[in-house]
C-alpha cells in the first residue's frame, strides 16, 4: 500500500465532497471514517445545503479539531447543487463524493490512489459497495432493501464500449464507490441541479460519453458503505420522472457528441440510442397495458356497455387480450 505524503502547505491529493442536508446526527461519523483512513493527505469539503438542524454546530466542532476540514453553507438547492459547490472548492488531484450519512472503509483512499498510480490511463477507479441498516454496521448487504449479499454489479474495465451498455440498464455503482480524477470532472462539468435524485447515475453516464476510462478495484476489504435509514432519499423520493430525464439526457448528449467521436464511438452511440428507443417503447407498452387493465377492472367484467366503449377506444384485439388477463387473475383470486 502506498504511504501518504501529507503536504499541509499545498493542495491535498484527494478532495472529499460531503453534501449534507439535516444530517447533523451522521456527519461526525462520516468525518470519522475519513480520519481513520491510512491515507492522510485529504481535504473534506462539507457543503451544508441549507440545513435546519445542528449541522453548522457539528461542522464547527469538527473544523476546530481538524484543519483538513472545510465548511461551506448555502441556501437549499438540492444534492446536485451541493456537489457542485464542493467541486468548485476542491483542490485535490482526485475527488470522492461522500454523502454525509455514508462511510468509507479505512484503506479506501490509499487503495484507489495506488490503483491510479499503477494505471495512469484510468479516469474513474471504483470499488465494491455495501448497504447496512442504521445502527448495525456489522451486517452488510449488496442491495438497498437489505435482502441479499450476492454480488450483482457488473465489473467494468474500459471506456464507453463496455461501460455504456451496462450503465444504460441502470446505475452500476454507489457514488462513493468511485474516486474520480479531477481532470475528468473538469471536462464533464457540473451535476445537473434539476436532478434531485439519480444525479450520480446521470453523471456517470455523462463521464462515459466523454470518454472516461472506468476500472474496477478488486480489493474485497475496500468498500463504500451506504447507511439505510428512514430519511434516505430512496425511501422518500419518486424516481420515475428522474429515470425518464436520465434517458432523455443520454439521448441528447449522445447526439451532440457523435460528431466529435471516432467511428467506434459513433457505432456504440448508435447502438445505445437504438437500445433506448426499444426500452422506451417497451415502457410505454407496459404503461398502456396497465392502464387498460385498470379501466377494465373499474368498469367491471360484466358491464358490457362500458366494456364495449373501452374496446372501441383501445382496439378490439388489445381489449380482448387485456380482458382475458383481468378475468384470469380474478378467477385465480376467487379460488
Amino acid at each position: 500500500m502506498v504511504a501518504a505524503d501529507v503536504g499541509r502547505g499545498g493542495a491535498p491529493k484527494v478532495s472529499v465532497v460531503i453534501p449534507s442536508y439535516n444530517y447533523a446526527r451522521f456527519l461526525g461519523l462520516a468525518i470519522a471514517s475519513l480520519q481513520a483512513q491510512s491515507w492522510e493527505d485529504w481535504e473534506a469539503i462539507i457543503v451544508d445545503d441549507g440545513s435546519t438542524d445542528d449541522t453548522e454546530k457539528v461542522a464547527a466542532e469538527l473544523l476546530g479539531k481538524d484543519s483538513r476540514i472545510v465548511y461551506i453553507r448555502q441556501p437549499n438547492g438540492g444534492t446536485s447543487a451541493a456537489k457542485n459547490a464542493g467541486i468548485r472548492h476542491a483542490r485535490g488531484e482526485y475527488v470522492v463524493f461522500l454523502d454525509a450519512d455514508d462511510l468509507l472503509t479505512a484503506n479506501k483512499l490509499a487503495a484507489h490512489i495506488e490503483h491510479f498510480q499503477n494505471n495512469p490511463y484510468v479516469d474513474i477507479s471504483y470499488s465494491r459497495f455495501r448497504y447496512f441498516q442504521d445502527g448495525d454496521e456489522s451486517r452488510l448487504f449488496t442491495k438497498f432493501d437489505l435482502s441479499s449479499g450476492q454480488e450483482w454489479a457488473v465489473v467494468i474495465n474500459g471506456r464507453y464500449d463496455v461501460a455504456l451498455p451496462v450503465f444504460l440498464r441502470g446505475n452500476n455503482m454507489a457514488i462513493h464507490a468511485a474516486m474520480v480524477r479531477k481532470s475528468i470532472v473538469d471536462r464533464v462539468g457540473d451535476f445537473d441541479t434539476q436532478m434531485r435524485a439519480l444525479e450520480d447515475w446521470d453523471y456517470w453516464l455523462r463521464c462515459i460519453l466523454h470518454g472516461a476510462h472506468l476500472a474496477f478495484l478488486d480489493a474485497p476489504q475496500v468498500l463504500a458503505l451506504t447507511r439505510v435509514h428512514k430519511g434516505s432519499a430512496t425511501h422518500t423520493l419518486d424516481f420515475s420522472d428522474y429515470k425518464r430525464r436520465v434517458y432523455e439526457k443520454v439521448r441528447q448528449e449522445a447526439l451532440r457528441l457523435r460528431e466529435e467521436g471516432d467511428e467506434r464511438l459513433q457505432l456504440v452511440l448508435d447502438k445505445a440510442l437504438q437500445r433506448l428507443v426499444r426500452r422506451e417503447r417497451k415502457r410505454l407498452l407496459r404503461a398502456q397495458r396497465k392502464a387498460l387493465h385498470e379501466r377494465i377492472r373499474c368498469a367491471g367484467l360484466l358491464d358490457f356497455r362500458a366494456l364495449s366503449l373501452i374496446a372501441e377506444q383501445s382496439g378490439r384485439m388489445n381489449f380482448l387480450a387485456a380482458y382475458l388477463r383481468v378475468l384470469l387473475k380474478n378467477l385465480s383470486l376467487w379460488r
